[in-house]
This record gives C-alpha cells, structure tokens and sequence, in this order.
C-alpha cells in the first residue's frame, strides 16, 4: 500500500491524471526504477518527484544509487509516520528520463535504485507531471526482478510531436545478455538523434550490473501502425535477472487526433503472472477510446473469458494482445466492474480515465486477484491533496464475498463511514466490490478478509489514485527439470523447494489421475503444471514443456470432407510437430496424392512447397507447422457404380533418425460415392420412307 504524504516545504505542482496515479504497491527493501523516454522534453513529464513510504513504525534508513554508482545520491530516514519525497531535476535530467543523446545506448548512469541496509520494507512511487499531462510509477520491489518479460502497453493511436513509445531495462548482475524480438519487423528504434537507429527485427545488448538502455519507438507528427501497436507483446529475455518500465509518453487514443497524455508503470516477470483478474471502471467517456482492460498472452492458445462467460471472447498467442471493449464493465458508470479470467497465465493492463476527456486517460499494470492479499489498508493520508490541488477522493474495494460487509470498516477524516452496497462481480463468486466518493483526510480500511483498495480523486481533468494490490502476496511457483532435462527420466518440481498443502499436476488443461505429490515424473511430451494449495487458496505454476531426448516427428493427416461424390473439392489439413529436445533439420514432408485424388493447390505455414514435396527445413523443440492440400476426387474407373476410397498417406524424412515415440495418423481416406446421371429418354416416333426402285 502506497503512504503519500507531500512534504509542505517542497514548492512543488503535479496535475494527475487518474490512470497516470493508478499504480501497485509493493512492499520490498529493493527497488529499481529504470530511465525511461519521453517523445519531447517536457511534453510529458516536467516536475519529478519519488515518494518513499513504509507500514514500519521505527525508523530505518533507505540510500538511493544513481547507474553503476556505489555511492549514494541521497540517503532518506523512513517511518509510517514520516513518509519522505525525494525531488528530482526536471524533464530529461538523465536519471529517470533520457534524452536524445542517451536513447539506445548503454548507460552508466542512468536510473535509481533504493536500498534498506537493515532489510526493512518500503514502497517506492515515482510520479511527474508537465502543464497538462502526468505519470505514475510504482515500483515492484523485488518481484519485478526476473528473466522473461512482454513489452507492454496499449495502442497508441494519433499524431502528436511528443507521442513515443517506451521500454527501460536496467541489469542487476554483470555479463546480462538481453535479447529483443517479436515485435512489428517495421518497428524503429531511436539511436542518439536518428529515429530509426535501430531497424533490424531482433536485438541483443548486453549489461553490467545497474547499467541501463532505454528503447523509444517515436511517432511524431507521422503514425506508422508499427509504432502505434508493433512493440506490444516484444518479449525481453534475459540470461540474469533484469528489471523493466515500460509504457508511453505521450500516448493518444483516438486516431487522426493529437489528444494526448502519459502511461507507464513496471511490471513483473513472465513467472509472476496470474489467470483471474478484476478491474474496476474509472471515470472515462462511453465511447470506449480510455476505459478497456488489455490482455497480453505469453502463451499460444490463451483463452480469454469475460464475466463467467463459458465461451472466450478470443484466443490469443504467445506476444499477441487484446483490448477487451469497454461495454463488458457492468455499467458505464464509475466503480464498474468486469471479471477476466484466462486458461494461461498474461500480462493485464488497464487504460482509464480521470473524467470523460479522452485526453485524460492513463496506464496501470494490474495484478491478479488473490485470497492471500492483505486484510487492512491503513492508511491513505489526506486523500483530497494532490500536492496543493484540492480534489474530490473515494475510495474502490474488492474484497471477498465470504467477508460480511459489517466486517469492512472505512474511515476518514469525519470518522467512521456507512458502507454502501456492494456491487456483485459477475462471473465470480469469490469477490465483490464497492466505490465510496468523496472523501476527507486520511483513509483506511479493515476487513476481517482478503481486500485490495484503491483511491482516485479529480478536478477537472487534474486527478490522483492508487491501488493497493500487488505481487507481494502471490506465490511464485516456478517449475524446474531434474534429473534428465528430457524423456525419459524428466522428474518435475518446484524449483526452491517451497512445499505446499496440496498438489495437483496437469498435462495441457487435463488433471493427471493420482499425480498429487510435490513432484512428478512425465512419461510423455507435453505441456506440464502444477495447482498448489495452500489453506484456501489454490495457485498455478508455470507452464513448462517437456520433450523426449531422441528426435520425435509427429504427423497427423485430417480431411475436411471424408464422404463425398465424384468430382467434389476436398482439403487435408497435415500438422507436423516436432517432439524432441532439440532442433530437427532438413525437414521434409512427402504427400503423393494417390490416383483418384488430382491435385489443386497447397499451402504451407513455414518452407517451401513443389509438390508433391514440403521443405520445411529446421524445426525447434515444440513447434508446430500446417500445411492444406486441395484436390478433387474422382472414380478411377468409369464402370464403377458404388463407391471407392483413396487413401492419401504423408511420411516425413530429415537429417536425424524419427524415433516415432509418439503414434502418427499420416493418412486420411475419402470416400468417392458414384452419382446415377439423372437422363430420361422419350419415346419417338420413327418414320422412314421407301423409295420404289
């Protein structure tokens, strides 16, 4: 939870906007803030300042390092009664935002780290603000530490001189290799002052520790598609562990217009995700442009499920996104709801608004909801203070329906307030959640279960928030191969050992009959995870593949129509997957469509194709390639006046010998039917005409 108390002494103005404020708390004696970059100096961030915080009632000692620097910058005294702000050069001071110069280059000095030398917790926000836009930034202490990360974001659409796009990594270990990929191969990166300094379609730096290197894809006065949305869902994946921001400043949702405002926040790695999220609306317009969730997959398959539905919205892949539409919150009113689950674990984002400008929208990384967060939030000081703006503050909370609403107490300044109805969370069972406007003075919140609240106040287009949920409280159940990395012999466990009340193993989405130990030994390649418990609460681990040590090619032909009458169109459909642990090569797929079956045309995922052969060439642990054959079917025989079947069979060849652990359906049969010709023949009448001779 965030304790923000502005320090009276500091000639200091920041206008938030509500997304911009809209961050998580998270509790750590570690934090790190990565530089970032904005389109145009001071354009969206100007003033700057870090407000640190902490529950703790001693007093403790925090340092802030600046880049690679072993000695501190400033050095704070920090206890719940006294919060401190650390106030910063303005626009691209170096620090927390770059300029030109240092965009796209290694930096020595470039972003912050905090640090509790006695190992006590604290929060660390970073907000800015300029004459009309403004940004928050929680940090999430150390679970925003880790090795595989999504670019995230939401679309930014328009034309503006300040819109860019932005991404900060700063390495906590030397010798970091940190590759780039999976972005829009049209996607350039800024280089000093060239904008497309960087154009090739994957990138590699490598990092000391506390060095940093800042991305920008800038827009400018000329939108590209690439640079509006081609970055969303990059992967970042480094050898050790890493730290990013990400977001964009300016950013506009609304294309062929120059509206504008700032979004950024830090999210957590790939392994600290979650699969049940519950956002709750703010204040934006009804035409959808500044209030939608936005789902990042990390994996390929990745259903999305909205309010309970039992049919996904979409399916995403692993890098792909989705904006889900404003008009599945409950109402459009501020403190609607929307419930999202998805089958895999994904990054979650929220665009929001301070009021129905579209001008005043925002970013926020959301966490996942938990019945492990926190039964108390206390407090949120001075909640209609926005650094000398007075502003009308309230409160949202979700908390668990199993808690009775006589067990959630809110107070402020006037004392003990009524609690309203709550409003249901379709879909769900588990959580409910309340808005309670205009506050006073200092906040809190006690429940006797599981609660996460957030507040935002506005005037105008000026506008503040926070939300206090984060990572914190999840379990990071990481999975690890031990003993053989393949099959056979591949056990599975968790990877620091952390034990559990309960385990449930699962290949793909089907439990495994009797896998209900900490570990488990896999006997066939597949997709694994593990469904911990502990007291009430279940969590999922990681996904992790599992392959067979010996290359193993599997072939599967299926045919659209398997019944049809001479002369019909048909289409086989032939999938091949590679199964073995490492990499395949010179692939290919022979289909000599047998007599009977002429061929049309063919199409392939990947490779080449003259038929009757398919060059796929190399193929990677787990991927998976489609290729469709069109022919038309025929009877051989023209005095065949039942039905005769032609079966088509593929085989496979490459440099490696198939094992073929796994069974194959290379073949598929059709059924050609004769058709009786449907001709009737009249009687005619015949004259002929002898002529005498």
């Amino acid at each position: 939870m965030l304790f923000f108390r502005p320090q009276r002494n500091t000639v200091f103005a920041i206008l938030w906007l509500l997304c911009g404020f809209y961050g998580f708390s998270q509790l750590s004696d570690l934090h790190y803030l990565p530089p970032l970059r904005q389109g145009r100096n001071n354009q969206a961030i100007q003033q700057q300042s870090i407000y640190l915080s902490t529950p703790e009632t001693t007093a403790f000692t925090v340092n802030a390092y600046r880049g690679t620097s072993a000695t501190p910058i400033a050095t704070f005294t920090l206890s719940n009664v006294s919060p401190q702000e650390y106030v910063l050069g303005n626009g691209d001071n170096n620090i927390t935002l770059v300029n030109e110069t240092n965009t796209g280059v290694v930096l020595t000095n470039g972003g912050l780290r905090f640090e509790a030398p006695g190992g006590n917790n604290f929060y660390v926000n970073y907000r800015g603000s300029s004459g009309s836009q403004a940004a928050s930034l929680t940090s999430k202490g150390r679970a925003a530490i880790g090795r595989e990360f999504k670019w995230g974001g939401v679309p930014n659409l328009g034309s503006h001189v300040s819109k860019s796009n932005t991404l900060g990594i700063m390495a906590t270990e030397n010798n970091t290799t940190i590759d780039i990929f999976g972005y829009d191969p049209n996607c350039e990166f800024r280089v000093g002052s060239n904008r497309a300094g960087i154009t090739a379609d994957t990138y590699q730096i490598v990092l000391q520790a506390n060095e940093s290197f800042v991305f920008e894809t800038y827009i400018g006065n000329a939108p590209t598609q690439a640079h509006e949305d081609g970055w969303i869902g990059a992967s970042i994946v480094a050898d050790r562990d890493i730290v990013i921001s990400n977001g964009s400043l300016n950013f506009g949702r609304q294309a062929g217009a120059t509206n504008r405002d700032a979004g950024i926040d830090q999210p957590v790695p790939e392994g600290n995700l979650g699969r049940e999220y519950v956002f709750v609306r703010g204040n934006g317009g009804t035409n959808g442009a500044t209030e939608f969730p936005l789902i990042i997959g990390i994996a390929d398959g990745t259903d999305i499920f909205v309010n309970g539905s039992a049919t996904p919205i979409t399916t995403i892949n692993n890098g792909e996104y989705f904006e889900i539409p404003s008009s599945n919150y409950s109402s459009n009113s501020v403190g609607a709801n929307m419930f999202v689950q998805t089958s895999q674990n994904v990054y979650a984002y929220q665009c929001m608004a301070g009021s129905s400008q579209v001008y005043t929208q925002g970013l926020n990384f959301v966490a996942p909801v938990n019945c492990l967060l926190p039964d108390s939030m206390d407090n949120i000081p001075d909640i209609r203070d926005a650094a000398g703006i007075t502003i009308t503050g309230g409160v949202t909370i979700i908390a668990a329906t199993s808690t009775p609403d006589s067990n959630i107490v809110v107070t402020d300044g006037s004392g003990t307030l009524t609690l309203p109805a709550s409003t249901a969370v379709a879909g769900t069972s588990d959580w409910k959640t309340f808005y309670l406007p205009s506050l006073t003075g200092n906040v809190s919140v006690q429940s006797s279960g599981p609660i996460a609240v957030g507040f935002f106040g506005f005037n105008g287009a000026r506008g503040l928030a926070g939300y206090y949920s984060g990572f914190d409280t999840i379990p990071d159940v990481d999975l690890a191969i031990t003993g053989n990395t393949c099959l056979p012999g591949a056990s599975l466990e968790i990877a620091d050992g952390e034990t559990y009340d309960a385990y449930q193993w699962f290949e793909g989405v089907n439990p495994i009959a009797g896998a209900t130990s900490s570990s488990y030994i896999a006997t066939s390649a597949g997709n694994y995870y593990v469904r911990v418990t502990r007291g009430p609460c279940s969590y999922d681990s990681n996904i992790l593949p599992v392959y067979y040590c010996n290359p193993d090619i599997v072939l599967d032909k299926t045919v659209d129509q398997p019944v049809v009458n001479h002369g019909d169109i048909v289409t086989f459909t032939i999938s091949v997957e590679s199964l073995g642990l490492n990499p395949v090569t010179n692939l290919n797929i022979t289909d000599n469509l047998p007599s009977g079956l002429n061929f049309i045309s063919a199409t392939v995922s990947s490779g080449s194709f003259t038929y009757p052969n398919w060059d796929i060439g190399t193929m990677n642990a787990g991927q998976i390639e489609t290729m469709t054959i069109t022919a038309k079917a025929l009877l051989t025989n023209t005095y065949i006046t039942t039905s005769q079947t032609h079966t088509n069979t593929a085989s496979n060849t490459q440099d490696q010998t198939d094992s073929n652990t796994t069974t194959d359906t290379p073949s598929a049969n059709v059924q050609v039917n004769f058709v009786r010709p449907n001709t009737v023949i009249t009687n005619r009448r015949i004259t002929i005409r002898v002529r005498p001779h």
